[in-house]
């Protein structure tokens, strides 16, 4: 027993030197980029967004999300959006299938962590959606190829028929806080291979109508529409109408100022031809398609 050594044991610290040391550094980063990355992929964004969506009330209508994931370079994706009315039986004021959110860079470098971006398939086109918010809000939307028959609500207003075209172009939207005295707005829009064929308005039938193309640019100033150009060319009809409009609530009593020129096409119908007969005839000397003056409401408008 005597002669039996147990081996002595001493500690050393010399792993403590490393601890500064490049190597643990970097093993460090990139665990803390893994841990990040995996809490953002298995992160409950669906149930927390049902929750948020619960929170939000919105008079007189609905916001349903079907589920939401992280998708990486596009943000958030939100599956099955439903925006519109309570009465789920009315037409959606949208619907998307996938929609992708993410945060606006420009916001966050300005300091206005709440501006969003927005974009995804929509009606068979693809939509485009920027929100910044401070001290002047800002909506900046684009739309490209969107399909008219697609949008229930559209076809809604419509007694039957068939309404096709795809919608192109872009609007931007400013307010100063919730003033929309001073809301301001500005946009240009583009209908490609435009028609209208076997619909139906408080039960009278609504000619064929067949356009190339109908094209839109507006502005927008506090109450004040000014419609700077609408024209539409197609072989059944040919027509502009610009001027402004004063906007009242209801909207049916909005005030009209315009000018609209129209003459038929080519391949004009009989029902077309009858039709613009309403207006009043061109004064004596001047041309066929000389504009008229349309004044009145919305509601009740006049033609001169």
């Amino acid at each position: 027993m005597p002669a039996l050594r147990m081996p002595t044991w001493r500690p050393s610290f010399d792993w403590v030197d490393g601890l500064g040391g490049r190597s643990l550094l970097l093993y460090s980063l990139y665990t803390l980029v893994l841990f990040i990355v995996f809490l953002f992929a298995n992160f409950p964004h669906g149930a927390i967004l049902q929750r948020l969506l619960r929170s939000i009330d919105l008079p007189g209508m609905r916001l349903d999300v079907g589920d939401a994931r992280f998708a990486w370079w596009h943000g958030f994706e939100l599956q099955r959006v439903l925006w519109g009315p309570a009465d789920p039986t009315a037409p959606a004021y949208l619907e998307a299938n996938s929609i992708f959110v993410r945060p606006g860079l420009e916001g966050l470098f300005s300091g206005h962590p709440r501006s969003v971006t927005v974009s995804g398939p929509l009606y068979g086109g693809n939509v485009d959606l920027q929100i910044s918010t401070g001290d002047t809000n800002r909506a900046t939307l684009t739309v490209d190829a969107l399909q008219l028959q697609r949008y229930a609500l559209l076809t809604s207003l419509l007694d039957g028929g068939q309404l096709v075209g795809a919608l192109s172009g872009a609007a931007t939207v400013e307010a100063h806080g919730s003033n929309t005295d001073e809301m301001r707005a500005a946009g240009e829009l583009e209908l490609d291979r435009a028609s209208l064929t076997d619909a139906k308005t408080a039960g009278f039938p609504i000619p064929p109508l067949h356009f190339d193309a109908i094209s839109l640019k507006f502005s927008l100033q506090g109450t004040r529409l000014e419609i700077q150009e609408l024209e539409g060319d197609g072989p059944d009809l040919k027509f502009s109408i610009n001027g402004q409009i004063a906007l009242r609530q209801p909207v049916g009593d909005s005030v009209l100022n315009l000018k609209l020129t129209a003459v038929p096409g080519a391949e004009a119908t009989d029902q077309i031809k009858t039709i613009l007969s309403f207006l009043p005839p061109p004064a004596k000397g001047a041309k066929p398609d000389a504009p008229h003056t349309i004044s009145g409401t919305l509601s009740k408008p006049r033609a001169r």
